[in-house]
């Protein structure tokens, strides 16, 4: 099981336990935010930046708030994290919008980026046609 697989699994169990004790979708998006900061290990604050744009795309713009985060919505957070870790996993759910704003938040955060992550990112999001 790849580290993002198993992420996939803890906020899968995460979602479904904090829903049963009744938490607001801010405390469930508190609690993955936190757990993809620890598992994204990249210096800085990019993480953190890209589980806002995360959380401000997909969470806060739902049709359905009641329902988020959405299954869909999860996988969104994986791929990110597959993208932020180096692997591919899941990437194909990432739009060309998500591509570009990934791209600015790494540009935006590129000096506090050890230079051979800033070139595997960098990387990817070229690859992605987003630069």
């Amino acid at each position: 099981m790849t580290k993002v697989e198993k992420f996939s699994a803890d906020i899968q169990r995460i979602v479904k336990r904090e829903r049963a004790e009744g938490a607001s979708i801010e405390k469930i998006c508190e609690t993955l935010t936190s757990l993809f900061i620890c598992n994204a290990a990249i210096p800085g604050t990019l993480s953190e930046s890209c589980a806002e744009y995360w959380k401000r795309t997909y969470i806060d713009t739902a049709k359905n708030p009641e329902n988020e985060p959405s299954e869909k919505n999860l996988t969104r957070l994986c791929a990110i994290l597959g993208f932020l870790r180096g692997t591919d996993e899941a990437e194909d759910i990432l739009t060309g919008d998500d591509w570009r704003m990934l791209g600015e938040l790494v540009n935006y955060e590129a000096a506090e980026l050890p230079i051979e992550t800033l070139q595997n990112l960098m990387g990817a999001i070229v690859s992605k046609g987003a630069i």
